[in-house]
């Protein structure tokens, strides 16, 4: 073998011009005859290999570039600028490419005991020839019981619950300043933070999970009377272990600020409240607590108790028996509006409101005068023109008699499709699936909840769904339903013996459009929640305020609140809140507040561990944190809520 002096091209001695430049012999230089022994490093593309090869085998380059093994420092090293571990002779550091004296020798002592591969973070036996998890050698092997302290510590900056002895969190990477010793036993209540289960610091262990006391977050203080979700905004009793909408622990209420005693207006008024949701009834409570001698009567067109609408697709196949009711949907027992003198006129359906006369007919003939109304009858679910969506297997999930509907059409088979892949879509699919039913969703735009997911959330998603067997259809135009099947514009058939369509609600507004009141989206409201006619009230999601028609129960809630005081001559205004979303569905839980999608250029941060599904990620517009994903550990909610809330800048979190 010779090698062209000029353009550096190995080849056989027989020929008598370079094969690559075309030079004459007088360009060749010999090779050495005499193979080298062993193994060798080829400085160029870093490729080991044995010596006795002529070329690199990888990028051709001769024997001058073959670095002997053997020669160099032997063993593992691992980079302190950029932690790579890789063989000693390595010229440079492979990853990041700065020389040796950036290098540290591993230990070469045989390591026992329990290691942590810091490749995955598993956590299993060093006598392990390599990782169980993803297969690296003992080289990336880290003890987890060595030269530390003792017990469990917290990381303060990702909420990581691990070994003392570690001397960075495995997680977030953070070193010892950010530990705090995570104490064995706590009074009073705890909260789990793997499954978020409360009970009492007493127990050893979790009763739901069984994860040790290291897992443990106290629920302090304590707090009485009434208090707020920093999740949703619900106002309920501090007693409540969970917030009886969005299902979060102790640890997200918030004290109700001590506010001056309202002022009391006793009257001999008749307040009038169409409807039954969470803005009615705050209304009724804003009205009792200014006016302890007028008359409330609250007007529904469904025989039950005011409930949590939230919940239905939440508990669709738990039951609707009393106790049932009374767990998981019910928001006050019959005794409760007794006490508080608030007249219950149930399965009353309104056919008009008279402005002008004050006074609202029912179909039954029955008719109500006011002095002043508060009108919240909420919205519907809007069912996409398709043919057959007038039948009565096509349902939405409105109400108690919708869920009790579902389960017996499943008697017939259990096979479903859900048409509209948001909060309430997705909860309903996997409450049929957990129910043993074959469940497609349809979603018409190309990704799921592309309004309030990024794609990477989105498709992480959607992943989820499709590995718990949920069948996922985006980008699905839906034709018709037909003989028991919804047929697709692409000629796709899905046989389904019910189809629960989520796409979407509108307001009911027509009765007060019809007396006059202004409406776009929704009835036309100000501040104070008053209508253009005098005496009318709107709140709720048959609402609109500024141009928004909200339609969720935080703002619902409030705005009942504002409209019921205002109507009992107070004057308090409303004015809108950021709340997350949450939602619990295929063993996991998905966060998410403020803008966290759209076209608009975001500058992102994220964290994502696909092997545990879990993604955090910030999203800012100008430098101010706009919004949070947070997908399966969201332990962090409350705080990304404040931060969002705060309009946090890029520089404090993360520059």
């Amino acid at each position: 073998m010779v090698k062209c002096k000029l353009c550096g091209e190995i080849f056989d001695d027989s020929l008598t011009t370079c094969p690559l430049c075309g030079v004459g012999p007088d360009y060749f230089e010999p090779l050495e005859a005499e193979s080298k022994a062993g193994q060798v490093r080829c400085s160029i593309c870093q490729a080991v290999f044995d010596a006795s090869e002529p070329v690199c085998p990888f990028c051709n380059v001769g024997p001058e570039y073959y670095v002997p093994l053997e020669d160099k420092p032997g063993g593992m090293v691992r980079c302190k600028v950029c932690q790579a571990v890789f063989d000693a002779s390595e010229p440079v550091c492979p990853v990041c490419n700065v020389g040796p004296e950036e290098f540290e020798p591993l230990d070469s002592a045989p390591v026992t005991g329990k290691v942590r591969c810091d490749i995955c973070q598993a956590v299993f036996d060093a006598s392990e020839p390599v990782c169980p998890f993803c297969n690296v050698g003992p080289e990336h092997y880290v003890p987890v019981d060595q030269g530390g302290k003792a017990g469990k510590v917290r990381c303060t900056v990702c909420q990581e619950v691990f070994d003392a002895s570690e001397n960075a969190c495995p997680v977030c990477g953070v070193g010892p300043e950010y530990f705090e010793p995570v104490v064995e036993k706590k009074a009073g209540k705890v909260r789990c933070t793997i499954c978020q289960e409360v009970f009492d610091a007493s127990e050893t262990v979790c009763p739901v999970c069984g994860v040790g006391p290291e897992h443990f977050v106290p629920v302090e203080p304590q707090l009485t009377g009434k208090v707020k979700c920093a999740i949703c905004g619900d106002i309920f009793d501090a007693s409540e272990p969970v917030c009886p909408v969005c299902g979060v622990g102790p640890e997200h209420y918030l004290p109700l600020e001590e506010s001056q005693a309202v002022e009391k207006h006793n009257t001999d008024q008749h307040y009038l409240i169409l409807g039954a949701g969470t803005a009615a009834l705050n209304a009724a409570k804003a009205i009792r607590e200014r006016d302890e001698t007028g008359t409330i009567t609250l007007v529904a067109d469904e025989e039950e108790l005011p409930y949590k609408r939230p919940q239905l697709t939440k508990h669709m196949f738990d039951g609707t028996d009393a106790e049932a009711r009374a767990k998981y949907f019910t928001l006050h027992d019959a005794d409760w509006y007794v006490q508080q003198n608030i007249t219950l006129a149930l399965g009353k359906k309104i056919v008009s409101l008279d402005a002008a006369g004050k006074a609202v007919t029912m179909e039954d003939g029955a008719v109500y005068q006011y002095d002043k109304c508060i009108y919240a009858l909420g919205s519907h679910f809007f069912v996409p023109p398709f043919a057959g969506s007038d039948d009565p297997r096509v349902k939405t999930i409105r109400t108690i008699r919708d869920i009790e509907e579902v389960r017996e059409f499943l008697e017939q088979g259990k096979r479903a499709v859900v048409i509209g892949g948001g909060v309430v879509g997705l909860e309903a699919a996997w409450e049929l699936k957990k129910y043993g039913c074959d469940v497609t969703v349809l979603e018409a735009m190309p990704a799921l909840m592309a309004n309030k997911l990024d794609p990477t959330a989105s498709a992480m998603l959607q992943t989820l769904f499709e590995e718990g067997g949920v069948k996922i259809l985006a980008g699905a135009q839906t034709d018709r339903y037909e003989d028991g099947a919804i047929y697709l514009k692409d000629g796709t058939v899905l046989p389904a013996e019910v189809v629960v369509v989520s796409c979407g609600v509108r307001a009911n507004g027509q009765l007060a459009a019809d007396a006059g009141a202004e409406q776009n989206k929704a009835i036309v409201v100000n501040e104070r929640m008053e209508t253009n006619l005098p005496d009318l009230y709107a709140a709720g999601d048959c609402a609109e305020f500024q141009g928004v028609n909200y339609a969720l129960w935080p703002e619902a809630s409030r705005q009942g609140e504002v409209a019921g005081a205002n109507a009992a001559g107070d004057s308090l205004t409303f004015a809108a809140e950021i709340y997350g979303m949450s939602m619990e569905v295929v063993d996991r839980s998905l966060y998410t507040i403020g803008k966290a999608a759209g076209p608009e250029p975001f500058r992102t941060v994220e964290f994502k561990d696909p092997a545990r599904g879990n993604l955090e990620k910030y999203f800012f517009l100008d430098g101010v944190l706009c919004g949070v994903t947070l997908l399966g550990d969201v332990s962090k909610l409350g705080k990304v809520t404040e931060l969002v809330n705060q309009r946090a800048s890029y520089d404090s979190l993360f520059g």
